[in-house]
């Protein structure tokens, strides 16, 4: 197990080489003390020599560990042995079948884990980065839109339009860099990427086309190294650049350096607010992607509500992890009802709001990680909470839902929930509404 460990790279071939390796030390320490008996298969209770190896090897590296030591046992008794051992064989085979479950068993649940964790950690990034955008919309900033105003809220949703429209993928940080060039009175800036593994500078757009990298700036290095916007006041060392704002993705960075730009702009709640955009721009880029055909098509929906949905379809498919949609019909005039609905929700909840011609909402809910049975539950608390605030006859007659695991193609779950608004369609005098 410790050389996969130093050569994860050649996992494969690591890993039959420390199996082989093992077994034929456990073979020769099998034929120095018990020549005629290598395998210890008459002995009392030698097959735990060969049995204990298989079991945790297997555990550890699944059902090929075990079936290549049951290779090599089944070679070293052809050899060794005048007769075959079918019993003894056949026991080494089932142990290796049932480690070999617990090793998968074990393996999917921790999948699960991890995926779980993730969603959960980008909804916690979603959050900080709101609260990031919150702090700038409202703190020193405020100053200088009263000058040049700049709403973040509408150009992130410029940025999101531009992404689902754009058909080369640097169309969006080109329109960033336009965009904050004419903002924030940047004269000279672009944006750059730098590989760490092939440690390669390659520039994705600029203001100027003889924009020129100086790999060992100061400025440049600090910032991949600290992984933190840095800037001209920070250092004491001469630098070419103003400031450089870098975003990670994965073992690539994308530095927005600025050049040059007007002095009383330069500060660091400017150099955050680029940074929020360009960290937005590629932490959605690769699942608008994905959801680009189907956000174009359905128009209706929120954009972030169908982004939910496809992250919870990816974890139903990949790991068969059970999320659910819980949508409620409502006939109501009051326009705070998908408000106050709205406040029932729990932490990773989603909600979608879709309003109808003739007072008639359509409001889907996300309920990640809920099964059906969790789903219903859901439906009791919320209804129970609706007859306390509005009334029994309101519930009965204006409100109507349906609960669907999300384990189909998007574009089926959201065609469902669009037409079957119609709940409302058919009226009977006095008597309510049927379906």
């Amino acid at each position: 197990m410790f050389l996969t460990k130093f050569f994860s790279g050649l996992s494969l071939k690591i890993l039959l080489a420390e199996i082989i390796l093992f077994f034929v030390v456990l073979v020769g320490i099998g034929a120095y003390t018990n020549p005629n008996d290598p395998l210890f298969i008459n002995s009392q209770y030698g097959y735990l020599f060969y049995l204990l190896p298989i079991l945790v090897l297997t555990l550890y590296y699944g059902l090929t560990a075990g079936v290549v030591i049951l290779i090599l046992i089944f070679v070293v008794m052809m050899f060794y042995y005048k007769e075959f051992y079918l019993n003894y064989f056949l026991w080494m085979f089932l142990f290796t079948l049932v480690a070999s479950e617990f090793n998968h068993y074990w393996s999917q649940n921790l999948m699960k884990a991890e995926e779980k964790f993730k969603f959960t950690y980008d909804k916690l990034r979603d959050l900080a980065r709101e609260l990031m955008l919150l702090n700038i919309s409202h703190d020193q900033l405020e100053r200088q839109y009263i000058i040049k105003p700049i709403s973040i809220r509408s150009v992130i949703l410029d940025l999101r339009e531009k992404m689902l429209t754009s058909k080369k993928e640097k169309e969006p940080l080109e329109f960033l860099l336009k965009l904050v060039s004419t903002t924030q009175n940047i004269y000279d800036a672009a944006i750059v990427t730098y590989s760490a593994e092939k440690n390669n500078f390659e520039i994705v757009v600029s203001t100027n086309e003889d924009f020129k990298i100086y790999t060992d700036d100061i400025l440049i290095r600090k910032a991949i190294e600290d992984d933190a916007i840095t800037y001209i006041s920070q250092i004491e060392e001469y630098s070419e650049y103003l400031a450089v704002i870098p975003v990670k993705e994965e073992n690539l960075y994308y530095l927005f350096i600025i050049k040059d730009m007007n002095f009383l702009s330069l500060n660091l709640d400017t150099l955050l607010m680029i940074n929020l955009f360009m960290f937005y721009i590629l932490k959605e880029e690769d699942i608008l992607k994905n959801i680009k055909e189907i956000v174009l098509s359905f128009k209706e929906f929120n954009v972030d509500f169908i982004k939910e949905v496809y992250r919870m379809y990816q974890m139903y498919k990949n790991f068969n992890v059970e999320s659910t949609i819980v949508t409620f019909y409502v006939r109501t005039d009051d326009q705070n009802f998908p408000l106050f609905l709205k406040t029932k929700l729990r932490g990773l909840d989603v909600m979608d709001i879709l309003k109808i011609d003739k007072g008639v909402f359509i409001l889907p809910i996300l309920l990640p990680f809920t099964p059906f049975s969790g789903a219903q539950s859901f439906v009791r608390r919320i209804t129970q909470m609706i007859r306390e605030v509005y009334s029994e006859k309101f519930l009965e007659e204006n409100i109507k839902y349906k609960i669907e695991l999300v384990d189909k193609d998007i574009k089926q779950i959201l065609i469902e929930i669009y037409t079957n608004y119609n709940y409302f369609d058919t009226i009977k005098d006095n008597e309510g509404i049927r379906k």
